[in-house]
C-alpha cells in the first residue's frame, strides 16, 4: 500500500470515534486546529504530545493537556528593582472617581450657583430657556428687560466669575 493511499480519519474525542475522511477533508478539518494548537504551545497553554494531536479539537476546557501557561492571574506578584514584591493588580488604576474628588467638585459647583443668584438671579432662568429654544428676543420679554441689557448683564456676569473661579472660565 502507497503512503498516499492511508485512510485519514477524524477522531471525535467527545465520542470517542474515528470518521474516515478523504485526504482533502482531513487536512481542511485539521488547519485550524493544527495553527490554533501551535499558538497554544507557543504561549505554554498546551503540552499535547506529538502522539496526541490528532486527538486535539480545539476544545481546551475539557482537554487534559491544557495549562496555565502565559496566562497568570492579576494576584501574581513580581519583584521590582527594589526588591519589593508587588501584584500586577497594584498597576490597574480605578476608572472610578474619587468620593472626595466629587464632593469638593459639588461644593464648588453650589458655590458658583449661589455666586450667579447672588449676581445675577435671572441668569438660571436665561440658561433654562436658552436650552428649551427660545430666541434672545423671546428670552428678553420673558424677563423682562431689552435683549441687550441681558446679554450686557450675563458678560458682565461670565467676567466676574472668570475671575472668581478661573478654573472653570
Amino acid at each position: 500500500m502507497k503512503n498516499n493511499d492511508k485512510q485519514h480519519y477524524i477522531y471525535l474525542r467527545a465520542t470517542k470515534e474515528r470518521i474516515p475522511v478523504t485526504k482533502e477533508e482531513f487536512d481542511s478539518f485539521y488547519r485550524d486546529i493544527n495553527a490554533y494548537r501551535q499558538k497554544q504551545q507557543y504561549h505554554g497553554r498546551c503540552v499535547c504530545p506529538k502522539s496526541k494531536i490528532l486527538d486535539c479539537d480545539m476544545d481546551c476546557a475539557t482537554c487534559p493537556f491544557v495549562r496555565a501557561g502565559d496566562n497568570l492571574s492579576l494576584d501574581y506578584t513580581v519583584t521590582d528593582e527594589d526588591g519589593s514584591e508587588k501584584s500586577w493588580v497594584d498597576d490597574l488604576e480605578d476608572p472610578a472617581p474619587l468620593v472626595e474628588d466629587t464632593v469638593a467638585n459639588k461644593m464648588q459647583l453650589d458655590q458658583i450657583l449661589h455666586r450667579i443668584n447672588e449676581l445675577m438671579p435671572q441668569a438660571i432662568q436665561i440658561g433654562q430657556l436658552r436650552q428649551l429654544g427660545y430666541t434672545d428676543e423671546a428670552i428678553a420679554t420673558e424677563i423682562g428687560v431689552g435683549r441687550k441689557t441681558f446679554a450686557y448683564r450675563l458678560k458682565k456676569l461670565k467676567a466676574t466669575l472668570a475671575s472668581e473661579f478661573p478654573e472653570y472660565f
